[in-house]
């Protein structure tokens, strides 16, 4: 039976903590279900959805929660205004989701994403990594 995990804490030896590895398309939801490194099942149900690095808890356990890297798609950002206007156009207009780093832009990995950049110019390379922003734009028309 899945212990109850549903208060995130700040507040907690790390030498206590369990590890829980999971996805980013379940780390954004509230409740979901995992197994944890140590063999442990988990519900989690949160106010809020979990980050990577957080620690959840409930009346047994603790663990720190660890998003699996994935594959990537890394954009530098040009030192020219209007190309990085181009790049926030692009990525805005198929409402892909972005998260901006100092000096880069991951989004998710699609293969027909990067023929699309080849063929308008922007330079780009794949990696893995962990990728921070939601799985799905949200936006309003």
């Amino acid at each position: 039976m899945a212990i109850l995990l549903n208060e995130v804490t700040a507040d907690h030896d790390p030498s206590d903590l369990g590890v829980i590895h999971i996805d980013r398309t379940r780390l954004y939801k509230r409740r979901w279900r995992a197994v944890a490194e140590c063999g442990t099942e988990v519900a989690v149900a949160l106010d809020e959805a979990a980050k990577h690095g957080q620690v959840i808890m409930g009346k047994e356990q603790v663990f720190l929660i660890q998003q699996i890297p994935e594959k990537v798609v890394v954009i530098p950002i040009p030192v020219d205004p209007s190309f990085a206007a181009k790049i926030g156009w692009y990525f805005g207009n198929r409402h892909l989701p972005i998260e901006v780093r100092d000096d880069v832009m991951l989004t998710e990995y699609f293969p027909n994403l990067l023929d699309s950049l080849n063929r308008i110019g922007i330079e780009h390379s794949v990696g893995e990594d962990i990728l921070r922003c939601k799985p799905h734009s949200e936006h309003m028309h």
